[in-house]
């Protein structure tokens, strides 16, 4: 007889499943039912939890891209940067790519995924950038005129193009060459234009 899980344990086991289940089979197959069997408890605790499949597959991909995508201040916007983007190298690299792909495809044909994915794992990247960003601005090291849209995604654009178009490595050393000669370089405040 297995023993009960509580806490921790309880949630690795039913995102382990969930993912597991994302990748393997696609998002169809992340249903209560089979969450449950997966993760060996009950849909009744799932339910308790989770009011459907679409609320358990957001909470379980967005508490996985907490996990995985740095967003800690550690003092510039450069370093930042580079924290955040060598943690989607290892999320583009590694296991997690999958899971990505395996969503991104899915999201082409499942509305309720593709709301629950923006809302819960977007909507947060995008909050937390532009914290990021104004963390810079406050700094002086994010000039307070740039445009917070384009910033947020310019790096990581050429990520998700490498992991799902042209299949190109995604490495540190390409997270450091965007950081350094395309995000710094757009953001640093201008120089003022000379007084006549």
């Amino acid at each position: 007889m297995t023993a009960r899980r509580y806490g921790a344990d309880l949630e690795a086991a039913i995102d382990a499943a969930v993912l597991q289940l994302l990748v393997e089979q696609g998002p169809s197959a992340v249903t209560m039912e089979a969450v449950a069997a997966k993760a060996r408890t009950s849909k009744p605790v799932l339910y308790r939890r989770w009011p459907d499949r679409r609320a358990l597959m957001r909470d379980t991909l967005l508490r996985a891209s907490i996990a995985a995508i740095p967003h800690e201040d550690t003092g510039s916007y450069r370093s930042d940067m580079l924290a955040l983007l060598h943690g989607w190298v290892r999320t583009c690299s590694g296991p997690g790519a999958a899971v990505l792909r395996a969503v991104i495809a899915a999201m082409t044909y499942d509305a309720e995924l593709a709301e629950a994915f923006r809302a819960g794992v977007i909507g947060w990247r995008k909050q937390d950038m532009a914290a990021l960003l104004a963390r810079g601005i406050e700094r002086g090291d994010v000039r307070p005129d740039v445009s917070i849209d384009i910033a947020r995604e310019l790096a990581q654009s050429v990520l998700w193009h490498r992991l799902l178009v042209t299949g190109d490595p995604i490495t540190d050393d390409l997270a450091t060459q965007l950081v350094d000669d395309v995000l710094v370089p757009y953001v640093s405040p201008r120089p003022s234009p000379p007084a006549c």
